[in-house]
């Protein structure tokens, strides 16, 4: 294919930081030699927020950030005729605002916005509010749709009509074999993300106390930056359940130093109600890290086949289960270790998820789900 000949993207996305789910995917497209070698691509940062703390406050100087965003992205498609203009868009927020502007911008000049959802909740908006319905309904006109899975069609199932593009996520591959060590006693548990309240921190510890209690032996770690609890909040939460024997509080880690922590892991515990797919779940898994998680969004893609463990409600009983069920059970420990490594391998490298997209954008894409193109209009 010659140079002129291939496909003019502009990519308009969070980039990082704050380093999140969503704009660290968007960092992986922005650096991909394969994506940039295949299609001509422009990039503008959607990111108006320095730090994770800032994500969820309304300040002023995003207002002024967001105008001048939309003016740059407005000037680059008054000059450049793209064949798609790839956007993230998030459902509630200001982030959803600033989102659909640019949609509807992109709409106006005549372009085609590709829409790739990395969260959901735009079936509960909807039926919060008629106003929200309606303008999901208007943003979801004329456009293509990518989803991370099957699962998450749902969310969008009375709102837009047509094929939905399937792209589950893919994270470098930074570990070639599974070295996961079954034999440390009391085993390691690990919980690894940003300190958000629905990512399930504060249940977990609760869940501790309980399994303390009724005389099981674990330890764990927690490591990630802290965001609407802080560390001296975990910290009186683990002395008021007794667990400071139990609990170490280490801070943010990263790289080499992240990584250790999986390896150190006997088993890597997420109960979140916040994600959407859980880029850490791939991480845990492609050290061979035997996973307890929840049932929501595409984590049952992720964790399915006894891959993990997926607890079926987010309740502290669920999880003192789980987790006692995994401590109990090293042979179980052991499959999905081998499991679940062997199926990040096969589906969400780094690799796969560029071959996808690039795929999806030059028309040639590897999974098309048709069930919403079916319905009536």
């Amino acid at each position: 294919m010659g140079k002129s000949d291939r496909k003019k993207i502009l990519f308009i996305m969070q980039m990082p930081p704050p380093a999140h789910g969503v704009s660290v995917m968007n960092k992986l497209i922005k650096e991909s030699q394969l994506i940039n070698s295949s299609m001509e691509c422009d990039y503008i940062n959607l990111t108006t927020a320095k730090d994770i703390r800032d994500l969820q406050k309304n300040k002023f100087i995003k207002y002024i950030s967001t105008l001048k965003i939309m003016t740059r992205a407005v000037l680059r498609m008054l000059f450049k005729r793209y064949d798609y203009v790839y956007i993230t868009v998030f459902p509630y927020g200001l982030a959803f605002i600033k989102d659909s502007i640019i949609v509807l911008l992109t709409r106006i000049l005549r372009l085609k916005p590709i829409l790739h959802l990395h969260t959901y909740g735009f079936k509960k908006n909807s039926e919060r509010s008629q106003w929200h319905n309606k303008y999901y309904r208007l943003i979801f006109r004329n456009v293509e749709v990518i989803c991370l899975s099957d699962l998450l069609i749902e969310d969008i199932e009375r709102l837009f009509t047509g094929n939905v593009y399937i792209l589950p996520n893919g994270i470098p591959r930074v570990n070639k074999v599974n070295t996961y060590d079954n034999d440390h006693i009391p085993v390691t548990l690990l919980f690894l993300s940003n300190l958000i309240r629905g990512k399930g921190i504060l249940i977990l510890l609760d869940a501790l106390k309980i399994i303390k209690e009724n005389g099981h032996k674990f330890c764990l770690r927690v490591v990630g930056s802290e965001n609407d609890i802080t560390y001296e909040q975990l910290k009186k939460v683990t002395i008021a359940n007794g667990l400071e024997k139990e609990v170490e509080l280490l801070g943010p880690k990263f790289e080499e130093e992240k990584y250790m922590e999986f390896k150190k892991a006997g088993i890597f515990v997420f109960p979140t109600d916040y994600d959407t797919f859980g880029l850490v779940l791939l991480e845990a898994m492609q050290f061979g890290i035997p996973c307890i998680s929840t049932n929501i969004g595409a984590i049952p893609d992720v964790l399915g086949d006894n891959r993990g463990l997926i607890i079926p409600d987010i309740h502290v009983d669920a999880l003192v289960t789980g987790i006692t069920e995994l401590l109990l059970n090293p042979e179980k420990r052991s499959e999905m270790s081998q499991k679940g490594f062997n199926y990040y391998g096969a589906n969400f490298t780094k690799e796969k998820f560029e071959e996808r997209l690039k795929n999806i954008l030059t028309g040639r894409p590897d999974t098309i789900n048709t069930r919403l193109a079916k319905k009536a209009v």
